[in-house]
């Protein structure tokens, strides 16, 4: 049946509008590399990854070994049971593939970014601890260094948000730290202000609402606007004691309604709640995100490959990867939630193997980052291993 003019003139300018869409669909990373993702899922949520710079070689003239080994593996019966000749016994469930790097080495950071970047992240947000045991020269030396090199975005991680004794002294070393990095062309910013993550443990938060206020219009009076992301997740005993199970983990009420925050989120499930399917963590994260939106704020999910400390803690918790399953239904899930942003957490915390960063205890040491390319819908090449510093 033909139509009136009127039909005609919708058709035309439907064609018009549609037909633009169409061609970019096709033309898609998602179209041309055939993934299992719908074309109409492929909007994604920008995905960061928590990125650690407290590593030293075993060749370090200070502290050999840092952050590869832990006092307390040397008692750990699963770690002097895996241990190697000529090594201590390792705080970690796997082996990296480039070897036991030092975080200030350009060159293996480098390599980093250039994986980071081939697999679909777009940014680190790198773990900060101010000048705690030089750290800060790791970051300067290592990620920041590399990070402008490459082309490829970073943001604070800012770990004294809970490790602080007074307001004040964090206050000025916030400061101190977004002077120094935030106008750098590698810092990330959103909204057009850089982006810092203000880390919390769930049970005894080190900021309190009642501080965030005073911490914001500190911080900003001296370093300018802040794209505030902060990590904020409580426990609702009344709905774990009903058994709704997907509203027992909340965004604290008085941190909901609070003016300046822009984005809420929280580094782990492990510390929070046990789960590693899609069917664990679909009505969780659909709850989380809902109450962020609803309050006119983003949300940021994490997302994880496992989790193992076996080899420090004597009663670990082992989250099993599956063979890459619990990163799909991590992805899927946070996806599916509406998230506006996912943290993959972590690319080297190697302690808690909760790492994506290649890996020679696996088959395929590249495994995690090609699952987060072909969630992305990016094609994965790796760039060649490192030569580390001597």
């Amino acid at each position: 049946m033909i139509g009136n003019d009127n039909t005609l003139k919708t058709k035309a300018i439907t064609v018009k509008h549609i037909l633009p869409l169409l061609v970019a669909l096709l033309l898609s990373p998602l179209a041309a590399c055939g993934s299992d993702v719908s074309v109409l899922d492929a909007a994604k949520p920008m995905v960061f990854a928590a990125y650690y710079c407290w590593y030293h070689a075993p060749t370090n003239a200070s502290e050999p070994w840092m952050h590869w080994t832990y006092p307390a593996s040397k008692s750990n019966a699963v770690a002097l049971a895996s241990r190697r000749e000529g090594e201590p016994p390792l705080n970690s469930a796997a082996r990296p593939l480039a070897g036991f790097y030092d975080s200030f080495d350009e060159a293996v950071a480098e390599w980093h970014v250039k994986l980071a970047k081939a697999a679909g992240i777009d940014a680190f947000l790198v773990d900060w601890w101010g000048e705690h045991r030089g750290l800060d020269q790791n970051v300067d030396r290592g990620i920041v260094a590399a990070a402008e090199k490459v082309g490829f975005k970073f943001a604070l991680l800012d770990e004294r948000a809970q490790f602080h004794a007074k307001l004040e002294d964090y206050e000025a070393m916030l400061v101190r730290a977004l002077r120094k990095y935030k106008d750098s062309p590698a810092y990330l910013k959103l909204d057009g202000r850089p982006v810092v993550y203000l880390y919390q443990v769930a049970q005894k938060p080190g900021l309190t609402a009642e501080e965030f206020p005073k911490l914001k219009q500190f911080v900003e009076k001296e370093a300018g606007p802040v794209y505030w992301i902060v990590d904020k997740i409580e426990h609702d005993g009344a709905a774990a004691k009903n058994g709704d199970a997907d509203r027992e983990k909340r965004i604290a009420v008085d941190w909901l309604a609070m003016p300046g925050v822009d984005a809420f989120g929280f580094y782990s499930t492990f510390s929070n709640f046990r789960a590693h399917s899609y069917e664990q963590l679909a009505g969780k994260y659909r709850y989380m995100t809902k109450l962020a939106h609803d309050a006119g704020k983003k949300m940021l999910l994490p997302v994880h490959p496992g989790h193992d400390n076996s080899h420090f803690v004597n009663e670990p918790y082992v989250m099993p990867r599956r063979d890459g399953q619990t990163l799909r239904d991590y992805l899927r899930a946070a996806t599916d939630a509406g998230a506006d942003f996912i943290m993959v957490t972590s690319w080297n915390e190697w302690p808690e193997t909760t790492i994506v960063e290649p890996s020679s205890s696996w088959p395929d040491p590249y495994s995690c980052l090609k699952i987060l390319a072909e969630w992305k819908g990016v094609s994965f090449t790796p760039p060649p291993l490192p030569t580390m510093a001597k």
